[in-house]
């Protein structure tokens, strides 16, 4: 085998195995009973039944460490999967009217290329499910899912007025801290390897960098947290107001991020440096707070299975839109078909004493467009 042929091999095995952080989010299609056995160290695989976080290795990606982190703490389960389905729709709802619309996120646990070479996109896709996972996390503890942990301590500050402090806020230190420990670990076990050769110091900067949007997913689920109040009274005046500090919705979480992805920087793997898990580019703006990425995106506009492209034939645009959905961005110049379907259903019906129904058919023309 020619050498560099080999070298290229080992940097795409490296690549591979650094996408394990990600390749749970196929558990948005699972329906494994995590509670079907008890974490028995393994007896009920004597038993001859199979330990769901060995099926989850097996067929839905977990890594060696996150696989570990399940039979220790296999009552959080059930919350990451909620959180692989709360990563995959609001990345498709957010995406949904873009030439990338998030679909790459339905072949985990084989991630598309778009997925493995620190794109933007790949930022976006590890930010949300850090994201999901401290939201799924911190709820559960709210709403008494879990016995590690329970409501966030009150803030320090003394409220205004006649509020107070009380009800139970969403813990998103403990969920936080949580999803570190699961999509975290992985990454920062590369980032320990081989630094000084090839493939190795590819693994690094990917690893570096999905570190570092895994903590601005969760920085955001932390710094969106508002205030949230019940009142009491005598008939209902509101005379008192306990309040607490809980999440928005997660489509909130998700366009906070849409944000970030706009205005993510691409930064040269040969001057990237980490520090605190925090790639930084010596002579440029600090990049703490912004998406980073290491490779340019496909145009998504045909379709290109090396790159992680679907292409966008067949996806429904807006004639009248100038934004994303534009058939004009969306189709990529193709031009577009206009598909027009015919409904008859049934309408203005009437009901007659005594004792039937008449109805008139209606028949209405609908008009979609798709690209070419």
């Amino acid at each position: 085998m020619d050498f560099k042929i080999f070298i290229n091999f080992l940097i795409i095995l490296n690549i591979l195995y650094s996408a394990y952080a990600i390749r749970w989010l196929s558990l948005q299609r699972s329906h494994l009973a995590w509670n079907s056995l008890e974490n028995s160290g393994g007896r009920g695989i004597r038993s001859g039944v199979k330990s769901p976080c060995s099926v989850a290795r097996r067929r839905y990606g977990f890594a060696k460490l996150q696989t570990k982190l399940c039979r220790n703490s296999l009552e959080t389960m059930p919350y990451v999967q909620s959180a692989a389905q709360m990563a995959s729709e609001t990345c498709k709802v957010i995406f949904e009217d873009r030439r990338w619309n998030c679909s790459s996120i339905d072949t985990a646990p084989s991630l598309t290329p778009d997925l493995l070479r620190a794109t933007r996109e790949q930022a976006f896709v590890y930010a949300i499910s850090s994201a999901a996972l401290t939201f799924s996390m911190a709820r559960a503890c709210a709403n008494g899912g879990l016995y590690h942990c329970a409501c966030s301590s009150p803030p320090k500050d003394p409220p205004m007025g006649n509020f107070k402090w009380g009800g139970c806020g969403d813990n998103v230190k403990w969920g936080t801290d949580f999803a570190k420990r699961f999509v975290d670990a992985v990454e920062k076990h590369n980032t320990k390897k081989a630094p000084d050769k090839t493939d190795g110091a590819m693994k690094n900067y990917i690893a570096a960098v999905n570190l570092h949007n895994n903590k601005i997913g969760r920085k955001v689920v932390s710094e969106s947290l508002i205030t949230q109040c019940k009142c009491h009274g005598v008939s209902g005046s509101c005379s008192i107001k306990t309040c607490w500090r809980g999440i928005p919705a997660m489509k909130e979480i998700g366009q906070r991020l849409l944000r970030k992805f706009t205005n993510a920087k691409e930064i040269q793997k040969g001057y990237m440096i980490v520090e605190n898990d925090v790639p930084e580019v010596p002579g440029r703006r600090s990049v703490s707070d912004q998406f980073v990425y290491l490779t340019k995106s496909p145009d998504y506009c045909t379709r290109d299975d090396k790159l992680g492209s679907l292409g966008t034939v067949g996806r429904k645009c807006n004639v009248t839109s100038n934004g994303t959905d534009s058939c004009r961005q969306l189709c990529c110049g193709r031009g577009y078909r206009t598909v027009v379907e015919e409904k008859i259903e049934r309408c203005q019906c009437k009901y007659y004493y005594c004792c039937y129904v008449k109805c008139k058919t209606c028949r209405t023309l609908t008009q979609t467009h798709e690209c070419s």
